[in-house]
């Protein structure tokens, strides 16, 4: 009593002469290095410094979720985590979100059974932190809940149900978790249903906050590049002073056991897929999590994995699919198979039991190809600011506190024998344990157009109440961030420059070498390979994919086994895809092992063997895949609208993706044209490569140049580019499948490419338009005052070779919502038109762009993707510094003169899909 007397004096003392004191953050606990702290008042702090990162992971993490939600008040944790974005008694209302959307890179929240976190990630600068830090301390003692706010974020909540109950897998657990738990508990989603939720008053959500919403019953994690001293400073002024609270007890889960549970089969039928899962749960046990873990690859796994040998390679199914869930009341492993309607789907569901439950004992080799996987997993997660704040904000949660259980199962997953291993399998992966789930297609009878009765919602906003907007920052302070950035990008983009080898091997092959240390201490390759012209490649479109997908699948001298286990040795990858006329090929190892692997990829590269029965597989699974319907709404806006647009003929590479005509392809396809396509097309004379990492630039030069450097072909080459085409503005409502919502897309072509005087001004214009989901133009019409949406997206595509381009918008609506939909957006496009944007827009978005920009230039890893585009079009990263240059310069008149020049609607090309609307012909 005395010594806490005594720090109280000292901290009046201090308060007298105008320094507020609390006691210093106190050491709990250090590993890995990784430290946690606390306060007196409980409030615990995990820190994760990584100097080579170029962010700050923030996760403020409350230990209360959906369970603790009050009786027939389901839904009331997730609102309130909602509304805890608008304002607090200092930050009041929207100004809230808008120094977010200033400080932060990403801002987002999420609500789940156990907990409510509030994540940010911000620059590595100091300014930034600390004001992240203030705002969470202000969230989490000085929230102001307004009523006038909650009928539009129950309608936003509900939205955001819709579209989560729109997904055919969501729908299934759910079902499931009801079978299990009842209307309680787990049975319960954490976003609640709109009755429970319209009943919620205000002093229960008053209530919910003050019970829980404490520095005791919370932990704020940050991972990344800080000032550990200034950090903890930072969080003493800010938290030190917000009072502990009695907590209420935690809702607690009976312990499950599964096989007391009736209801064990399951089936829904909504969208255009075929699947089957095996769902294996049973109440927690920690003792056996260690195997669980390592389930999923050692029956998935290519191509050793004993599920996908079973099923996949014997074309039963598809493909085979499996997870974990090792949460804090129950153990889950989910194994599943894809197929299509030619299979026999009585012939999967005993493969898929039998497969698992009667599955042959995995050996030494399988065992320890899954634990090295598994240890280039943790290693990659240990390298990303964002990957260690996740899995700690993860584990604080579902281990009470004790984040560093995280290394104590890595550690059992490494010491786990084969015996242990498959006795747990053995004893877990059993009918008592299994519920099963069949998904299938929505019923022809549930296709057909509804009639849609008249809507008696009003088109106002769903918040009648005027609020007047508090002001944004001033202008001249964007100005100086906007400054600042540019400065810090020339810096930067001078610097990496320097260290870049630019060349030409005697083939005609581009090459850029750039020795650098990345933060993950990988090196990095990238092989652009490009040939043909449309007319030598004309209806070999399905012939490039194959041909890519087998590239790196076997070569006269390395199985696929070989290569995957030489890839998991390597601590990488290696993957070929088709990219136009041409594929690109990435390859990545650890630093020490790169040069052996990237010379045993170019050896599988330069002799495929393009085996027939990886062809027929490939072949089978494709034709499988697209023997389906394709009436889900996303899909017939997509297909819908690329049918409006074309203006190339069925075969050319750049003509639209048709599933029927990709079916006519590979139906007809042979593997002898897999072969004469790679003869006769593969070569490196128009080919670039970028290497990025730690290595001997004189060594790989004299690599390229004698692997690569006299691979040249004799056929013409060219590059494809699509021309500008200008529309006349049409609205169609195409008739999709009964889902919960609809799609809306919407594209406005524009005489533009990426080089063209235009394009920053285009670029600012599209940041206002739509970057955030919260206060963009349309964040605000769509999503915060109609409530029509949950997520949305507007997106400027400029072609790098000519003048075309393209602003996009999509949003995903509430069906039967098409017209409003439609109807704000020509509002929010008009008001642009008539009035522009503010100054304050645009030395926000000014800001927010170069941020972005630097933040890109300070991991070199980004850079590396650069760098094939610039070599593509012969610049380098000083002309990247002319841009930033051009941003900087930009005016309200800049901006407002390429809204009236692009920006008409009488070009603007729309189409929503939902069960409301017309059968449109293929």
């Amino acid at each position: 009593m005395l010594m806490r007397l005594k720090k109280l004096t000292l901290s009046l003392c201090l308060m007298g002469v105008g320094i507020a004191a609390f006691a210093q953050p106190v050491l709990v606990k250090s590993e890995h290095n990784i430290e946690e702290y606390t306060l007196e008042n409980g409030f615990r702090i995990l820190l994760a410094p990584n100097e080579k990162e170029n962010k700050v992971f923030v996760n403020t993490v409350y230990f209360t979720g959906s369970l603790n939600d009050p009786k027939g008040k389901g839904g009331l944790a997730h609102l309130l985590e909602h509304l805890a974005f608008k304002g607090t008694k200092n930050v009041q209302g929207e100004e809230f979100q808008r120094r977010l959307d200033r400080y932060t890179l990403m801002t987002n929240a999420s609500t789940d059974y156990y907990s409510t976190k509030y994540t940010n990630i911000v620059r590595p600068e100091a300014n930034a932190l600390n004001e992240i830090i203030y705002l969470e301390a202000e969230r989490m003692d000085q929230l102001v809940l307004q009523e006038k706010y909650v009928p539009s974020e129950i309608n936003i909540v509900m939205r955001e149900r819709e579209v989560r109950m729109d997904q055919p897998f969501a729908v299934l657990m759910d079902q499931m978790w009801k079978a299990a738990y009842g209307n309680q508990f787990l049975g319960r989603l954490p976003i609640g249903d709109l009755p429970e939720l319209q009943s919620i008053k205000m002093n229960e959500l008053n209530k919910f906050y003050k019970d829980w919403y404490a520095p005791n019953n919370a932990v704020m994690v940050i991972s990344g590049k800080f000032d550990k001293a200034e950090v903890l400073k930072q969080i003493d002024q800010n938290f030190s002073a917000i009072p502990k609270r009695v907590l209420p007890t935690q809702a607690q889960v009976p312990l499950l056991d599964s096989a007391t549970v009736k209801n064990r089969q399951f089936i829904v039928k909504k969208g255009s897929d075929l699947a089957k899962f095996n769902i294996y749960m049973n109440g927690k046990n920690e003792a056996i999590q260690p195997v669980l873990a390592l389930t999923p690859y050692l029956y998935t796994l290519q191509p050793s994995g004993h599920l996908y040998s079973s099923m996949v390679e014997t074309g039963i199914a598809t493909n085979v699919q499996s997870t974990t869930w090792l949460d804090d009341d129950f153990n889950l492993i989910l194994m599943g198979a894809i197929y299509a309607p030619t299979h026999d789907a009585k012939r999967i569901d005993q493969a898929l039991i039998s497969g698992v439950e009667q599955n042959p004992a995995f050996n030494e080799v399988e065992l320890k190809r899954v634990k090295n996987l598994l240890k280039n997993a943790q290693d990659n997660l240990l390298s990303s600011a964002s990957a260690v704040g996740s899995m700690l904000s993860d584990y604080v949660v579902s281990s009470h506190g004790d984040w560093t259980q995280y290394f104590k199962d890595q550690q059992k997953i490494q010491a786990l024998t084969v015996a242990e291993t498959n006795q747990t399998l053995k004893t877990f992966l059993t009918s008592p344990h299994r519920f099963s789930g069949d998904i299938q297609p929505t019923p022809e009878d549930q296709k057909k157009a509804l009639e849609q009765k008249q809507s008696t919602e009003s088109n106002k906003t769903l918040d009648q109440q005027t609020i007047a907007e508090e002001s944004l920052k001033s202008a001249d302070e964007y100005k100086k961030e906007v400054a600042q950035y540019v400065d810090v990008s020339k810096h930067l983009l001078q610097k990496s420059e320097q260290k870049i080898q630019r060349g030409q091997l005697k083939n005609g092959m581009q090459y850029a070498l750039f020795p650098t240390t990345t933060r993950d201490d990988k090196t990095y390759a990238t092989l652009n390979v490009e040939f043909g012209t449309a007319q030598s490649l004309f209806n070999k479109d399905e012939i490039i994919e194959f041909t890519s997908y087998l590239l790196l699948r076997a070569s006269d001298q390395y199985s696929l086994q070989d290569i995957a286990d030489k890839t998991i040795e390597a601590g990488g990858s290696a993957s070929a895809v088709a990219n136009g006329n041409g594929m690109q090929i990435q390859i990545s190892a650890k630093k020490d092992k790169f040069d052996d692997f990237f010379q045993y990829i170019l050896a599988v590269m330069k002799k495929p063997k393009f085996e027939q029965s990886q062809f027929d597989l490939i072949k089978l699974q494709s034709l499988a895949t697209l023997d389906r319907p394709y009436t889900e709404p996303e899909t017939v806006a997509a297909l819908t609208i690329s049918r409006l647009l074309e203006t190339y003929q069925a075969g050319d590479l750049r003509y639209h993706y048709e599933p029927e005509l990709a079916k006519q392809q590979i139906k007809s396809m042979t593997n002898q044209q897999v072969k004469d396509l790679y003869q006769k097309f593969f070569a490196m004379d128009h080919a670039q490569i970028v290497i990025t990492g730690q290595y001997d630039a004189k060594h790989i030069q004299k690599l390229l140049q004698s692997q690569l450097g006299n691979w040249k072909s004799k056929e013409k080459y060219e590059r494809l580019s699509s021309d500008f085409e200008a529309y006349k503005a049409q609205k169609v409502h195409a008739l999709s499948e009964q889902r919960e919502f609809g799609n809306y897309q919407s594209i406005l072509t524009i005489p533009v490419g990426a080089y063209h005087v235009d394009a920053p001004a285009l670029i600012v214009l599209d940041n206002i338009l739509g970057d955030s989901q919260l206060s963009s133009r349309l964040g605000k019409e769509l999503r915060e005052k109609n409530a029509l949406v949950y997520g949305f997206g507007s997106q400027l595509d400029l072609d790098d070779v000519v003048e075309s381009g393209a602003i996009k918008i999509e949003a995903n609506y509430t069906a039967g919502k098409s017209a409003q939909v439609s109807q704000v957006i020509h509002q929010v496009l008009t008001e642009l038109l008539s009035n522009g944007i503010t100054e304050q827009e645009l030395e926000a978005a000014k800001a927010r762009i170069m941020k972005k920009r630097v933040t890109s230039l300070e991991d070199d890893r980004i850079i590396h993707r650069m760098l094939v585009s610039q070599m593509q079009n012969k610049r380098n990263l000083l002309d990247r510094a002319q841009r930033d240059q051009e941003f900087a310069k930009l005016t309200k008149a800049d901006v407002d003169a390429v809204i009236k020049k692009y920006i008409d609607l009488n070009q603007l090309v729309e189409v929503m899909a939902d069960q409301y609307g017309t059968a449109q012909k293929p």
